[in-house]
């Protein structure tokens, strides 16, 4: 006589599923993690991509920030605050593509492939009416935003927001109020990497040519900064820099002369929604326990700990150390001997 499936053997059945999915969980949890992580990086690697495909096409490293609006229109109405984007509207041309290294003669300067986000490129930057306008904020783009710190609108089951993006642009020292007198420029190339739009800051880049060719002769590509994740970091149709940019804070006593904006450290104030519209809560961060994903300007990916010496990732996000200069002054930041310790 045969019987049913006693409670013993439920149980049994019941208390070895636990122990099976408590053994695995971490390996299943962890992969998720990963996963989530190696997406962020391949987009920054994209992005990465797509900013050399911009300054290839404009023979000069893009701004942060860009006034796209004819130069009469500029000269006899002004600025027109809604037509100020972010870094991001220049990568709309290439985003989503890779690089074709298997490609023989492959070069960057050479590639003309056109990316998904082409056409809506073509029509904000030719078309200035509302309609335009409106394609462009209304759209979202996944490649600008790093699965672990999604829109809160994704968990609600809202319309996704245009302009919002996990990444930040390098942007050295926060700026000094512009001068007619200043000695330098606002935006400083040596001091970062992007620097601001002439027709909003009043200047012009004191580098005859600021380009990662520059770059490259200076402090490498490898060891120059371009992007980096951060958890606050705002819409980049706003145009505003505390949305687009991340400062790195001055590790040296500041010279008598010297007033730069207080930068919270990296590792402070992070996911607290306070850097909305504050420069001095611009930091390196994310949601990958620890680690932020960052892509230089050689297109190289890599982690960094949001932990990192303040010196070491100052360093990282000059672009030519030995000429590095307060804002607003000609005062050196480093000198020699302090730029080969620091490396060191």
């Amino acid at each position: 006589m045969k019987r049913g499936i006693g409670k013993s053997e439920v149980l049994a059945f019941i208390v070895l599923t636990i122990v099976g999915v408590g053994l695995l969980w971490p390996y299943i949890f962890g992969r998720r993690v990963e996963s989530r992580s190696n997406m962020c990086d391949f987009r920054l690697t994209q992005l990465g991509f797509s900013m050399q495909r911009a300054e290839a096409n404009a023979n000069r490293i893009p701004n942060y920030r860009n006034l796209w609006q004819p130069r009469q229109t500029i000269e006899s109405q002004g600025v027109q605050q809604n037509r100020i984007v972010g870094w991001p509207l220049l990568a709309l041309p290439a985003l989503g593509l890779e690089p074709q290294i298997e490609v023989e003669g492959y070069t960057v300067e050479s590639d003309d492939r056109p990316g998904e986000y082409k056409k809506l490129f073509d029509s904000f930057i030719s078309d200035y009416s509302d309609a335009a306008q409106t394609e462009l904020r209304n759209t979202y783009l996944p490649q600008l935003v790093c699965p672990d710190n999604p829109p809160l609108e994704l968990e609600q089951g809202k319309v996704l927001p245009g302009g919002y993006t996990s990444f930040v642009a390098n942007g050295g020292l926060p700026d000094v109020k512009y001068m007619e007198t200043a000695a330098v420029l606002v935006d400083y190339p040596a001091n970062g990497l992007f620097t601001d739009d002439p027709y909003l800051s009043g200047d012009q880049v004191d580098w005859n040519e600021h380009t990662f060719q520059s770059v490259s002769d200076r402090d490498g590509l490898d060891h120059t900064l371009m992007l980096s994740e951060n958890v606050d970091s705002g819409n980049w149709l706003d145009g505003r820099p505390a949305d687009l940019l991340f400062h790195w804070s001055p590790v040296d006593p500041l010279p008598e002369e010297v007033a730069v904006t207080a930068v919270l450290g990296i590792n402070e104030q992070r996911g607290m929604g306070r850097g909305k519209n504050d420069i001095r809560y611009a930091r390196i961060s994310s949601h990958h326990y620890g680690t932020a994903n960052v892509v230089y300007a050689s297109g190289r990916t890599d982690k960094l700990h949001e932990s990192i010496s303040p010196r070491v990732l100052q360093l990282l996000m000059m672009s030519c150390d030995e000429q590095g200069i307060w804002p607003g002054t000609n005062i050196p930041i480093l000198s020699s001997a302090s730029i080969t310790t620091a490396k060191d």
